[in-house]
Order: structure tokens, then sequence, then C-alpha cells
């Protein structure tokens, strides 16, 4: 063992600085970056937050104030939301990014037709008519997409 440690030893004095220098600077950068990222998703993951806290005050988490006409309510604020949600998708894990897809396309669909989707066909045309879909299961349903998109943005709050 203290032949190895001398061979090191002597290793390191013969050797020249700039490799060390150099992997030492390749250190310091990658931790900068890593820090400056870190900065950036913690920002990302408040912005979301507190967009979805501002713009659905009386939607979420309860429906203390539920509009009669949800789309005209939500046609405004979709584009801050969407905005948020594009900042956000940069730190989601390539792995979930499918998934968040997904609920933010749902979330949209639903804002934007008020809960009521517009039938492809003349069948769905009748179910539609025929089946009307209370308040109360209208509101649940926004408020579990909420909920699935602001699970995206709890894993990185620890």
């Amino acid at each position: 063992m203290d032949k190895f440690i001398e061979q090191v030893s002597l290793y390191i004095q013969e050797a020249p600085v700039w490799p060390f220098t150099l992997l030492g600077f390749i250190l310091v950068v990658g931790v900068a970056v890593d820090i400056i990222n870190r900065r950036r998703r913690t920002a990302a993951v408040e912005y979301f937050d507190l967009a979805f806290q501002e713009e659905l005050t009386g939607l979420y988490p309860a429906a203390t104030r539920w509009p009669d006409d949800l789309a005209a309510y939500m046609q405004p604020r979709l584009p801050i939301l969407r905005d948020a949600f594009e900042v956000l998708r940069n730190f989601i894990p390539q792995n979930q990014l499918r998934e968040y897809n997904a609920a933010w396309n749902r979330f949209y669909q639903f804002s934007r037709t008020g809960g009521n989707e517009r039938p492809v066909s003349l069948e769905d045309a009748a179910q539609e008519l025929a089946v009307n879909q209370p308040d109360l299961q209208q509101q649940q349903a926004f408020q579990q997409m909420i909920s699935d998109l602001l699970a995206f943005a709890t894993q990185f709050k620890k």
C-alpha cells in the first residue's frame, strides 16, 4: 500500500498541472450549472403553483364561486395557465412528459368547452341532449384535473 501511495505522489509531482486545473474547472462549471438549474426549476414550480392559485381562485381547491359559463370564465385565464404549463414542462422528466401533456390536454379541453364536449356524430348529439352533466360532477371533474396537474409540481417540492 505504501508503494502505491508513493507511486501516486511521484506521478502528481511529475505530471503537468493543466489536466488537474482543467478537471477542477469542469467540476466547478458543472456544480454552477446544477445550482442554476435547481433555481430555475424552483422558480418554475412556484410560478406554476401561483398561476393556478391566482387564476382559479374560487374554483380550486373548493368551488366557492362556480361560474355559470365555465368556458367564458376560463377563456382569459387559459393563456396564463398555458404559459405556466410550458415553463414547468422543461423540467418534467422524460418518462412523465406524456402523462403531463395528456393531463394538460384534458384540462385545456374541459376548460375551453366548459365541460361540454362537442359531439362528433348524431348519435353522440342525442346522448348529449339526453344526459346533462350536473354542476357537482362538473366541479369534481374540474378539480380532479387540476389536482392531476399540480401533482407534477409537487414532486419537485422537497
